[in-house]
């Protein structure tokens, strides 16, 4: 039944086979991607840049798919993946949260619901062992900032900063816990390397 129901939305979800086709015929002309070489100082140093094509294929992509505007930032995304994950594939210090972008367990169930909150745009048939994947979490993390960078919005009545999104990312847009600068300390320093001339 989900699956005649997904079929009607053409257009509007991804599954594993369709992300791996999207990311091989994607036309790269004029791409904008996140800055590289700016990123030594991480605990995977020579992983920084493996992944700039794909935030910047999928960053696109979701961008001219969802309409965003203003469009996500690769550097937003990249910034993201080195705060969550230091660029590692499975960082194993998190049981609860998965891959290069630690995509929760409820994110993953939310990002496949075509009834749910993300319902305008959802994957399909994604395991969570996918989830350790780079080329299917990049597209997922992508599509999630998107959605939260929508919330941000909302909750705040004003288009919002890169470290609103993560904020919202992370669950602690609003919150009033200590926590919350202590989660954007590592988002701060990548994003504010990425942007340094």
């Amino acid at each position: 039944m989900v699956d005649q129901h997904l079929r009607r939305l053409e257009g509007t979800y991804l599954d594993p086979d369709e992300i791996n086709s999207v990311f091989k015929s994607y036309d790269r002309k004029g791409l904008l991607y996140p800055t590289a070489g700016k990123l030594v100082m991480y605990r995977n140093p020579a992983k920084a840049d493996t992944y700039d094509e794909v935030i910047a294929v999928w960053t696109d992509y979701f961008n001219k798919k969802l309409k965003a505007n203003p469009p996500l930032d690769p550097d937003v995304v990249k910034a993201l993946i080195a705060s969550e994950s230091d660029f590692r594939i499975d960082p194993a210090e998190n049981k609860i949260a998965f891959g290069i972008a630690q995509i929760t367990k409820k994110t993953w169930k939310i990002i496949q619901d075509p009834k749910g909150e993300a319902k305008e745009f959802i994957f399909n048939k994604i395991r969570q062992k996918d989830l350790k994947d780079p080329n299917i979490a990049i597209p997922i993390g992508v599509r999630w900032l998107l959605y939260k960078s929508e919330r941000a919005e909302a909750k705040l009545g004003r288009s919002p900063t890169p470290e609103d999104i993560i904020l919202e990312y992370k669950g602690l847009l609003k919150s009033k816990s200590d926590y919350k600068e202590n989660a954007l300390k590592k988002f701060r320093t990548a994003y504010g390397l990425l942007k340094k001339k």
